[in-house]
């Protein structure tokens, strides 16, 4: 029991650290001491739960998602949303992707797409940290308050900059959805949803990546609607839906 309480520590640790850490790192930070962890480590390395570099940095793999993405509850989830992404994906034409909160990262669990000849297609299995992608952004902003603020509390992020993102939260709980350009790719508007269960418990996001076309307008009302459609139709399959419908056009947030 020892070593699986040391295990969790080093999971829990490294799940909030982009950077790969040395053992003696690790051990500073947990408090522990090298000989204490070192076949804690090797453990882990192993059996594919860390990745260890050439400088003997570890970091986290993506293992413990996959395997919270199989979870029985989460393939209802997809089996209940994927029908509805289908009719969602053939409105747009544009693919959509479902993603979901797993130790503080979120974790692309299905996708549907489309039949455009050129589309963006996220790969299922990325992860990232909540507060570094729009979709993440929109999930933080649905969690309940004392898991969103614990959220921050494990951020090395400035205070300014979480009040920033606070803001932000409020406006996106009163959108119910947020529409921006995307932080990896020019050319890309990000648009991401809630999925909301039982009295307004976050299940998972709704997202859609849409590539603007030459002479595209930039007016994103038509896909921002057209999800808000279809993350009230998830959510309706969990119980009644906890998402009014906002005036598009007035509370998009860029």
């Amino acid at each position: 029991m020892p070593a699986l309480e040391k295990g969790l520590e080093v999971l829990e640790l490294l799940s909030g650290i982009s950077q790969p850490l040395s053992l003696t790192d690790i051990a500073d930070r947990l408090g522990r001491t090298k000989q204490e962890l070192f076949r804690v480590m090797a453990c882990l390395n192993e059996q594919g739960y860390l990745i260890r570099d050439l400088n003997q940095g570890y970091r986290m793999s993506t293992k413990l998602f996959e395997l919270g993405s199989k979870h029985a509850s989460t393939g209802a989830l997809i089996a209940r949303a994927t029908p509805h992404m289908e009719t969602l994906a053939n409105e747009l034409n544009e693919p959509c992707h479902l993603n979901l909160v797993v130790r503080n990262k979120m974790l692309v669990i299905a996708r549907v797409n489309c039949d455009a000849d050129v589309a963006l297609a996220v790969r299922i299995g990325a992860s990232f940290k909540l507060h570094e992608r729009n979709s993440g952004l929109v999930a933080l902003s649905f969690l309940p308050d004392e898991q969103r603020l614990k959220y921050w509390s494990q951020c090395d992020l400035p205070d300014d900059q979480i009040r920033e993102y606070e803001a932000e939260s409020r406006a996106i709980r009163q959108a119910g959805f947020r529409t921006m350009a995307s932080t990896l790719n020019q050319g890309v508007q990000d648009t991401a949803t809630p999925i909301l269960g039982a009295e307004g418990r976050l299940l998972a996001v709704l997202c859609v990546s849409h590539i603007l076309r030459v002479g595209e307008s930039r007016d994103s009302t038509t896909i921002s609607s057209a999800m808000l459609r279809c993350s009230q139709a998830i959510s309706s399959e969990f119980g009644p839906t906890m998402l009014k419908t906002p005036d598009v056009e007035t509370h998009a947030v860029h």
